[in-house]
This record gives C-alpha cells, sequence and structure tokens, in this order.
C-alpha cells in the first residue's frame, strides 16, 4: 500500500499543502506557501505530541480514578468488575501511529523552516 511509505505520505502532504494554497491564497507568493504548510505540519506535530503524552501514561491515573469512581457510585451493580480489565490509554496507543504523526510534522517543520530561510534571505 502506498500510504505505508512514510515519504510518499509526506510528498502527498505538500501536494495537499500546493492544493490549499491554490485555493486559500489571497496572493500566490511564498508567504502564503509557509502559512499552508504551518497550517498542515501543526496539525500533525500537534497529534504527535497530543499521543506522546497519552502513550506515556499521563491520562491512566485519571482515567482508572474515573472508572473506579463510576463503578462505586453506579447504581447498577456489575459484578464482572469489568472496569479493571478495560485497557488504559496509555496502551491504546499503538507506536507505529505516533511515530507517523511525529516523522510527517518533524519532516514539514523542516521543509518549512527552509522555506522562511530562503524567504528572508532575499
Amino acid at each position: 500500500m502506498v500510504l505505508k511509505n512514510k515519504w510518499v505520505f509526506l510528498g502527498i502532504n505538500f501536494t495537499v499543502v500546493t492544493l490549499l494554497f491554490f485555493m486559500r491564497a489571497p496572493v500566490y507568493d511564498l508567504f502564503h506557501y509557509i502559512n499552508q504548510t504551518f497550517y498542515v505540519a501543526f496539525f500533525y506535530l500537534f497529534g504527535g505530541l497530543l499521543l506522546w503524552v497519552i502513550r506515556g501514561g499521563f491520562f491512566d491515573t485519571i482515567t482508572y480514578s474515573f472508572r473506579r469512581f463510576y463503578h462505586r457510585v453506579a447504581k447498577t451493580a456489575d459484578y464482572m468488575e469489568d472496569w479493571k480489565k478495560k485497557p488504559l490509554p496509555s496502551q491504546t496507543i499503538d507506536g507505529k501511529i505516533l511515530k507517523f504523526f511525529l516523522f510527517q510534522g518533524i519532516f514539514m517543520n523542516f521543509g518549512m523552516v527552509a522555506m522562511l530561510i530562503y524567504y528572508y534571505q532575499g
């Protein structure tokens, strides 16, 4: 499948940036292209950092506490106590998705920084 290759998907992302640039930019110049690149790169980088925090176990204790509280306060008695066996948020995040988001975000930001250096040189 084409989407498994991260470099091909990076090219697809820059194609999406170019399409957004032609659809949304009031003036066709490098400044507005850099802006469109930032919007797409920010999505990937923010998503990757959020997945990284979740995978690190930051929300596990909170989730476990809410499940335990709900189990004790709920009107219906659940004798199976399934809430103890449910996976925590850090266990549901796949490492491949995390690496994919971070890779796309970091390399799109490298491209954006390169364009910014070129823009401010001239």
